[in-house]
């Protein structure tokens, strides 16, 4: 092929600042963009879960830009997917064209259930909807082994592979500002969805174990908005709300560790979690607290870079809090394990040139 190779890049879920998912669609973008890829993003304006709007308008906007990526089809070479249960007719048309149609797994259909509890009714229909790409898929990529295990089984094929999430290492380094806010604090940095362990973390700060001069900043919205809200009277507490993704670096650089709390409603974390915030948080040097859930915890322990806890325990993040305010050599010398870490093997280039080998290895498929 004389020209760059062309891809589309199809997203559902509607990226937003601040929001995780902008800032893997941007990262993964850039980092193909590196790699010689003529990349196109296609993506919706009323999807996610902070969106604002009916169903019906969140459905025609689904229709609006997979038509406006059916229409020009012809002038990609392959297709990729951030995976999402309304992408079938696209995904379909591409197939019928024979182009090669790739999909990121982020997690698994019951998600939906989770984060919308009104749509559980129908989740036999989305498993329909997702399984269906995913067996006529060229290409799954799953963000944890867990999630590519599960994958082989539900889609019934071994076109799988796992490529994690990453770090911009050259915005997140332990070197460059800190955020001007006194005092000592621990951040979480992240959508407030059910799962990340809103409610388990505000709980925390009414633990004996938690330090009365640390505060828990909190940078981020969502549907789990309420429940900061109705805690803002504690002066423990700082919620930033969104903040620009370069604005990031300098909150987590300040905090004596961050927050990476998930769990597993609905068996929803089963698979293992790779949480942006995590790698970000490593990456700008700092001691990670994370729920001892697959992949993340294994990554937590490999690398030395924090403490693993129970899941949903407010009990253990107070006390990891604790540890960690009591013990700051020790906090810096686990901080500076998750830098190294993070440079050598989870910088968004290494994960770029990854899927770059998959979608070069689909390309070649296709054309032969």
């Amino acid at each position: 092929m004389s020209r760059p190779p062309r891809l589309a890049y199809l997203s559902l879920e509607t990226p937003r600042p601040g929001q995780a998912s902008q800032t893997h669609i941007d990262e993964i973008i850039a980092s193909l963009r590196q790699s010689g890829w003529q990349v196109e993003l296609f993506a919706t304006t009323r999807g996610g879960a902070s969106a604002r709007g009916s169903y019906l308008q969140r459905l025609i906007d689904y229709g609006r830009v997979q038509l406006a990526l059916a229409r020009r089809l012809r002038e990609f070479d392959a297709i990729f997917v951030r995976s999402h249960f309304m992408a079938l007719p696209l995904a379909s048309w591409a197939r019928w064209r024979k182009l090669p149609v790739v999909h990121e797994i982020n997690g698994k259909p019951a998600d939906i259930g989770v984060t919308y509890p009104g749509l559980k009714p129908f989740s036999p229909l989305f498993a329909w909807l997702y399984r269906t790409q995913y067996r006529m898929a060229a290409h799954l990529i799953a963000v944890t082994e867990g999630l590519a295990q599960w994958a082989r089984a539900f889609a019934g094929h071994d076109r799988v592979s796992v490529v994690s999430n990453g770090a911009n290492t050259d915005l997140f380094t332990p070197e460059g500002p800190h955020a001007d806010i006194a005092g000592r604090y621990v951040i979480f940095v992240g959508g407030l969805v059910a799962w990340h362990g809103i409610g388990t973390m505000l709980a925390a700060l009414q633990e004996p174990a938690w330090p009365a001069d640390v505060r828990l900043v909190i940078v981020g919205d969502g549907v789990e908005r309420g429940k900061v809200e109705a805690a803002k009277d504690n002066s423990r507490l700082l919620w930033l709300g969104r903040r620009p993704y370069e604005a990031v670096p300098a909150l987590l650089r300040g905090a004596l560790a961050a927050l990476c709390v998930i769990e597993d409603q609905d068996g929803r974390s089963a698979a293992g979690v790779a949480p942006l915030k995590l790698f970000e948080a490593m990456a700008c040097g700092i001691p990670v607290i994370a729920s001892d859930l697959p992949f993340q915890a294994e990554i937590v322990r490999q690398a030395g870079a924090g403490l693993v806890i129970p899941s949903a325990s407010p009990a253990a993040i107070a006390a990891a809090v604790q540890t960690l305010g009591e013990a700051p050599d020790k906090a810096a010398e686990l901080g500076s394990n998750g830098a190294i870490y993070v440079a050598r093997e989870a910088s968004w280039q290494q994960r770029g040139r990854e899927i770059n080998r998959i979608l070069a290895a689909q390309m070649s498929g296709a054309s032969g």
